[in-house]
This record gives C-alpha cells, structure tokens and sequence, in this order.
C-alpha cells in the first residue's frame, strides 16, 4: 500500500495517497499529524420507540516523537500544522522511511485513539441530553456507543529542517 501511495506511475487506485512528509521550520522534531474519523451509534428514544442513527467526526490528532513514545499535541497545536510551510524538499528516500515507521506504529497510538472517541462519545451524549431536556424530550434510553476502530483517513509527517554540518576552519582566523 505505501508503494503504490508513493508511486506515481501505479496503475489503479492509490488508497494511502493521504499520507504526506514536509520538511518544515513549523516544528522542531518530528511530529506526525493524523486525520482521525470516528463514527458513533445513537439510540435516539421517543415516545413512537428507539430511533438508531450513525453520527461521524473528524479531528486531527498531532503527536511528537515516535509513535510507541507519541507526545500528543493539543488540537491547537494540531490545527496549527495545517498552515506549515516546507521549507526544503524532502528526499524520496527520507519521506519513504518516515511514512513507513509511521504507517507501522499505528498499533501503538490505538488506545490513545479508542480513548479520544471515548471521550467524544460521552461529549456527544451529554449535547444530545441537554437538547433534550431543553427540549423536554425523552432523555431515558439515550445512549452513545463509538464504533472501534476509528478510521485513520490520513498520516502527515513534519519533519525539521537538518541543520547544516558546522565547517571547520583550519589555521588562523582571518
């Protein structure tokens, strides 16, 4: 899959075309950026009987580091990396490699990932339960459940700047 998404000669569909490395002076180590969507199952109840419906968010989610030692950013600071520039090509080999260990540390973000849509779901819930006792609707039966896995839609690399290898001077300053 990563050698089709980097492949511009591969025939067919590219289905990890969403991932993308830029070098940049927006951060000062690597940080990787992911669009997360989840998708939550409502029980929506009503005087006529329970109504189920399927709700979806997207987010972005930034960490610093490697994946099994993610320093995770706040969604300021994630939102922010939206509007990084490059600042420097990436060679090919170097945006291969970045992409691959972030595709392959996946695993390691999963239970911070389930964690954040467990925390949206209960964020959902109390919304609906505050529209509906605004509303005086039925409130009993109400219940948000978050389909696990959330689906990683895209993994967007930032890598800083390599600072030029200090040159040596030999004999005298002039």
């Amino acid at each position: 899959m990563l050698d089709s998404a980097l492949d511009v000669k591969a025939l067919g569909p590219r289905p990890a075309r969403r991932c993308g490395v830029v070098t940049t002076d927006a951060v000062t180590t690597r940080t990787t950026l992911l669009l997360v969507r989840y998708r939550f199952h409502l029980t929506l109840p009503s005087r006529t009987g329970e109504r189920q419906v399927v709700a979806e968010d997207a987010r972005l989610l930034a960490f610093e580091g490697m994946p099994s030692r993610a320093r995770w950013l706040d969604d300021d600071a994630a939102a922010a990396l939206l509007a990084a520039r490059a600042v420097a090509n990436t060679h090919e080999q170097s945006a291969h490699n970045a992409i691959s260990r972030a595709l392959d540390g996946l695993g390691d973000l999963a239970a911070h990932l389930t964690e954040y849509g467990t925390d949206l779901a209960a964020e959902l819930d109390a919304s609906h339960r505050r529209v509906r006792k605004a509303n005086e609707e039925i409130v009993r039966g109400l219940k948000v459940v978050p389909q696990e896995p959330a689906d990683v839609l895209g993994v967007y690399v930032y890598l800083p700047p390599v600072a030029p290898a200090a040159s040596t001077v030999s004999g005298a300053e002039a």
